[in-house]
C-alpha cells in the first residue's frame, strides 16, 4: 500500500474481511449481553464463572452499589458497554477503510456495496 500498487480485491479484501468477523462477533456480544441485562432471570441460565477480580468500592457509604448494581450485574453492564464502544470504534474504522480504498482503487465501494457490481475484473486483480 505505501508504494502505491497494493492489488485490487474484487471482495472483500483480508483486512475488510477480518473486520466484517469483529463487526459480527462485537455485535453478538453486545445483542447477547443486553438479553441478558432485560431480564434478571436470564442469568440464572448461565453458569456460575469464578470470579476473576473482586469488586473493589471507594467509599463505604453504598452509593456505589446501589447506582451500579451488585456483582454481576454491574459487570455484565460493564461488558455490554464496552462491546458497544468497541463497536462504534470498528464502524468507524471500517467506514474508513472503505474511503481509502475507494480514493485508493477509485471505485465507488459505498455504491457497490448498495447495488452489488464493480468494474470489470483487470489483470492483477485478486477474485
Amino acid at each position: 500500500m505505501v508504494s502505491g500498487r497494493e492489488r485490487r480485491y474484487l471482495g472483500h479484501n483480508p483486512a475488510g474481511a477480518a473486520m466484517i468477523v469483529a463487526l459480527l462477533i462485537t455485535l453478538s456480544g453486545t445483542a447477547f449481553t443486553g438479553w441478558l441485562m432485560e431480564d434478571e432471570t436470564r442469568m440464572t441460565m448461565l453458569p456460575d464463572f469464578p470470579q476473576i477480580v473482586a469488586p473493589a468500592w471507594a467509599d463505604d457509604d453504598g452509593d456505589e452499589r446501589a447506582e451500579h448494581g451488585e456483582g454481576g450485574e454491574s459487570a455484565l453492564g460493564e461488558v455490554h458497554e464496552t462491546l458497544a464502544n468497541l463497536m462504534l470504534l470498528l464502524i468507524a474504522v471500517h467506514v474508513g477503510g472503505v474511503v481509502l480504498a475507494s480514493f485508493r482503487h477509485r471505485e465507488n465501494l459505498a455504491r457497490a456495496m448498495v447495488t452489488g457490481t464493480k468494474r470489470a475484473p483487470e489483470p492483477g486483480d485478486v477474485a
